[in-house]
């Protein structure tokens, strides 16, 4: 070999070490690397885990965890789902939520998250159900560790109206529930339920829920409920089921009614009813029945008062009668209020009339000396005779003027003591009455009201019922000329004319009449005459 060869040959070799070099070099110190990775892997695994957190929403002002927040954990080392769920609690424990735990790892890529660097990601409840329960405060534990949140208010009910329990509640007052804060606009309305069902428009005012509704049941209790998950405007829902119930005022009544349960009633007489707050009087009117139907007209006394008055009834007949109607706020009267009553007896047979058509001038009650004197002056000057009722308690007291009656050939009859209404009064008070009357034989009804009992009493006692058939009515006090107006007007033959002795203008007009009847062609009765 040549001094060339071999110098070349060497000058290769140094060239192929140089370039050996760097290459172990590098080997050498990835392998150390590599050593040391795997040594902190180790020591990263047994060693204590830091923990990032833990995160969850809070509401703002309230300072608070919302009832359907996630909460996230970050831990600074991989851990499997096991090995995280054996850390992890949450006390007071929530809702039962299924899969509400999740684990997930947060490496550099996708292929290290077994790699020492690799964060373990924690999620509690990652689909937001509400499991938390409001204004509670809950600790929550994992890889030995603690943390503590309070979570937020929800709406409230301050009050009620009508008041839980209240009763007397009008069938159209609105149902308000005021809140502690304000409500969303928009919550549905199955959240609100009223029991017996009735149709109702829910209004979210401000911290008001107004319900309007159609007109309630009079006399009934109602139960309002509202559901949980009524939202206030932040969107916080409610978690209480409330409800509460109210009785509605009672329906309208008829407090009483004239006449009474199989009552007896006069023909001519008022059918009163009185209710039990004021009514609408059309509605009234328009439901009031009588049958056998008869005519007649209302009036009303007062708001809750109503009077209807026939035309006349007939005799001896039971009618029913019913009313319902509306009070003045529209609840209807329930049930329907009926009664019956039966009419009064045909009046006993009555005299009006003379047998032989002489015309009966009588007088009635009681007057002052001067007035029956100068009565009984007109009559002896005209020559006619007259019958005289007047009232026992009176004629007692005018025993001289009653003597001066009968010396004069006039007679005097009997118009009870008093002057008592007969067909208010019991049959003893009835008997009484006649019987201190003053004279005999014919008897003159105050105000002509009998019935049965009246009757039989009179009868009993010897009296027969003894009438009229013109009535100037000058106990009125009418002048004079209206009076002899009346009485030519009404005037037939046998006709018994009723006169008063306390009538003011009544001796004027017997001086006027007396002549007037005698022209006319008519006779004036006398007692000895035949007649009834």
């Amino acid at each position: 070999m040549s001094v060339v060869d071999s110098q070349a040959t060497a000058e290769s070799a140094n060239r192929a070490a140089s370039r050996r070099g760097p290459l172990t070099l590098l080997l050498y110190l990835l392998i150390g690397l590599a050593v040391l990775l795997l040594l902190l892997s180790d020591s990263y695994r047994t060693g204590a885990a830091d923990l990032a957190g833990p995160y969850y929403e809070l509401n703002g002002p309230e300072g608070g965890v919302w009832l359907d927040s996630s909460i996230r954990l970050v831990i600074d080392k991989p851990m499997s789902f096991q090995e995280v769920e054996k850390t992890f609690r949450i006390e007071p424990q929530p809702a039962d939520c299924s899969q509400c735990l999740t684990v997930t790892r947060d490496g550099l890529s996708s292929w290290d998250d077994w790699a020492p660097w690799a964060d373990s990601i924690v999620v509690f409840n990652p689909n937001r159900h509400e499991v938390f329960q409001a204004e509670t405060d809950y600790t929550l534990s994992i890889v030995g560790k603690q943390f503590s949140f309070h979570t937020i208010s929800v709406p409230r009910i301050l009050r009620f109206l009508p008041s839980p329990g209240q009763t007397g509640v009008p069938t159209i007052a609105p149902i308000e529930i005021e809140f502690d804060r304000l409500l969303a606009e928009n919550n549905p309305r199955y959240l609100v339920t009223i029991e017996p069902e009735v149709m109702f428009w829910p209004q979210w005012q401000g911290r008001k829920l107004i319900l309007k509704h159609e007109r309630l049941q009079a006399g009934s209790t109602y139960q309002v409920i509202l559901s949980p998950g009524i939202r206030d405007s932040t969107g916080h829902p409610s978690q209480d089921r409330y409800s509460f119930a109210f009785t509605t005022v009672d329906p309208p009544r008829v407090v009483s009614a004239e006449p009474a349960q199989n009552g007896i009633q006069r023909v001519f007489d008022e059918i009163k009813v009185v209710f039990d707050r004021p009514m609408n009087q059309v509605a009234v009117e328009q439901s009031f029945k009588v049958e056998p139907p008869v005519s007649g007209e209302f009036h009303w006394l007062d708001d809750k008062t109503l009077v209807w008055k026939p035309w006349a009834l007939l005799y001896s007949t039971t009618y029913r009668t019913s009313v319902w109607g509306l009070s003045q706020v529209g609840d209807p009267v329930a049930p329907r209020f009926s009664w019956q009553f039966r009419t009064e007896e045909p009046p006993p047979p009555m005299i009006t009339s003379s047998d032989d058509g002489t015309i009966v001038l009588t007088f009635d009650d009681q007057g002052t000396k001067d007035q029956v004197e100068d009565i009984l002056d007109i009559l002896d000057e005209n020559l006619v005779k007259a019958i005289f009722f007047p009232v026992g308690k009176w004629a007692e007291q005018n025993t001289e003027l009653i003597d001066r009656m009968k010396e004069e050939g006039h007679l005097v009859g009997n118009h009870t003591y008093s002057h008592a209404n007969l067909s208010k009064l019991s049959e003893k008070e009835i008997r009484w009455e006649i019987e201190h009357g003053a004279g005999e034989g014919l008897l003159r009804l105050p105000y002509g009201a009998s019935n049965a009992v009246v009757e039989w009493v009179a009868a009993d006692l010897g009296y027969r019922i003894y009438g009229w058939s013109v009535d100037p009515e000058d106990w009125k006090g009418v002048t004079a000329q209206e009076i002899v107006e009346t009485v030519i007007r009404q005037v037939r033959p046998g006709a018994v004319i009723d006169l008063h002795l306390q009538g003011k203008h009544t001796a004027e007009a017997l001086k006027h009449l007396i002549p007037l009847m005698r022209q006319a062609g008519f006779k004036f009765w006398r007692p000895e005459a035949s007649s009834s």
